[in-house]
């Protein structure tokens, strides 16, 4: 499949969901402390890693593992709803991962930081 085509049903799968996310869920699990931040789907449309981050508000501390056990208690959901809005032969399975690329940043962000202000002294 051209990469075109691909990277066209990975940005309509990831509204679907987005919406799904905000409108749809119930699981008090995952409601309001999820995003999704991308989706790759495989060529022949058999799978499709959702990637997600996990909201965290300050001073409250977010269980990831509860949270990605909600997720993966609301994928069928979600693939369903994928089926309702696209018009795809097949569907992928959805597969659940934690993307923790944006705490990193944060994190080293905050290193640099704090160096920085050490130096300055």
């Amino acid at each position: 499949m051209r990469k075109q085509r691909l990277a066209a049903i990975e940005k309509e799968v990831l509204k679907v969901i987005s919406t799904a996310l905000l409108e749809d869920v119930k699981n008090p699990k995952v409601k309001g402390m999820v995003s999704l931040t991308k989706v790759r789907v495989t060529e022949d449309l058999k799978f499709a890693d959702l990637y997600f981050t996990v909201l965290s508000m300050e001073g409250v501390e977010v269980n990831k593992d509860r949270v990605e056990e909600g997720l993966n208690e609301i994928r069928g959901f979600l693939r369903k709803k994928v089926s309702e809005e696209l018009n795809l032969r097949f569907i992928p399975e959805m597969r659940i991962k934690i993307d923790d690329s944006i705490e990193y940043a944060v994190r080293i962000s905050k290193l640099l930081d704090d160096i920085k202000k050490k130096q300055e002294e």
